[in-house]
């Protein structure tokens, strides 16, 4: 009974002693949570700020109008009425393809022509004196109809010795010099490129949900087709830093590209000094709406992932919470942020990227703005 008795005393006091143990490390794993040090963080507080309501988009200069002027029948070179990269009218002659031959058939198709018409009034007159069958009278008929066909041909071939601007533009400079047999090849000889420049396009893509800011300024009614021509667009070259050519928006497609999300729009520019000339790179800016105030936070505040943008808001107690935003692009290094904040609240500004929902931090800067 002694033995037994002063055996369990050690073993009460030993599960005494792992009790106090656990409790002790209980303290010390509460101690260094309470002792990790806080993320260190700048803030924003949210106030609105003024802006114009611009959509600012990479475009590329695009001529109005533009075609390949090419040899279609053939034959020699001759002229070239026209120097490289000159600018000219419509209906200004530009190449001039060997033309005897041509004239000749023409000359040979008329003989032709004269001679059906002569065989078809005989054969008429034969037919009142009954000495002639309806038949004969048709297949001269026939004859000449083919006969009239030939002339016009022929015409339309001696025409085209004689190559002419559609339109009023610049052309490029010459493919072929004179003395070159041209027109041979299928298709014809490209002898030179004509654009129009003036109006000129500037052709970019922009987001739907842009695009659908846009198309809300179209009076209620009226078709997209019919509401472009009244949005006031920008077009500024690369280095450029003032507002650069002032045009219209022109077109907006219909269709959405399925592997960008984007939609493509066209501006519309006078392009009276030739500034804006085919390929070069533009920026393209649309006035989407009136001046008005908005919540604005630089690019790299506004974080993105799977689910879609976000920020980092401190609240009062001093943790960093993740907030999903709606957001539209400004011009510049600027978000509107259309939805997910309001004024008064803390963004975090520089630190994020090293932020999880719901941490703690330190505020170290404070600012507020927009």
């Amino acid at each position: 009974m002694r033995k037994a008795l002063g055996a369990a005393i050690p073993a009460a006091t030993f599960c005494s002693l792992l009790l106090l143990g656990a409790l002790a490390g209980c303290g010390q794993t509460r101690t260094a949570t309470d002792a990790t040090p806080a993320t260190p963080v700048s803030v924003q507080t949210i106030t609105k700020k003024r802006i114009r309501d611009q959509i600012e988009l990479d475009g590329s200069v695009a001529p109005m109008q533009q075609v390949n002027l090419v040899a279609r029948v053939a034959g020699t070179l001759e002229q070239i009425k026209f120097q490289d990269g000159e600018r000219v009218r419509a209906g200004q002659v530009l190449f001039v393809i060997e033309q005897p031959p041509y004239i000749e058939q023409v000359k040979l198709n008329e003989a032709k022509l004269d001679q059906s018409r002569a065989d078809y009034n005989r054969q008429n007159e034969l037919l009142k004196e009954n000495a002639n069958s309806q038949a004969k009278v048709e297949i001269s008929l026939s004859n000449l109809q083919q006969a009239e066909a030939n002339v016009s041909l022929a015409k339309i071939n001696l025409d085209y010795t004689v190559v002419k601007a559609p339109f009023a533009g610049i052309v490029g400079r010459r493919q072929v010099d004179v003395g070159n047999y041209v027109g041979a090849t299928q298709g014809g000889t490209v002898l030179a490129t004509l654009m129009q420049i003036s109006p000129a396009y500037v052709y970019a893509s922009i987001g739907e949900r842009d695009a659908l800011r846009i198309r809300a300024r179209i009076p209620a009614g009226e078709t997209a087709s019919q509401g472009v021509g009244r949005a006031v667009v920008h077009a500024r070259l690369q280095g450029e830093t003032g507002p650069g050519e002032t045009g219209v928006l022109d077109f907006i497609d219909h269709q959405v590209n399925q592997a960008s999300g984007t939609v493509q729009l066209r501006g519309r520019f006078e392009n009276k000094d030739g500034r804006l000339v085919p390929g070069f790179y533009a920026q393209l800016i649309i006035d989407a709406g009136p001046d008005r105030d908005a919540i604005v936070l630089p690019n790299s505040v506004v974080q993105s992932d799977q689910q879609g943008d976000f920020v980092f808001v401190v609240g009062e107690d001093s943790h960093a919470h993740r907030r999903n935003v709606s957001t539209s692009m400004l011009k510049g290094e600027e978000k509107e942020i259309l939805s997910g904040l309001n004024t008064g609240e803390r963004v975090v500004v520089a630190g994020a990227d090293k932020l999880t929902d719901g941490e703690r931090v330190q505020v170290v800067a404070s600012g507020s703005g927009g």
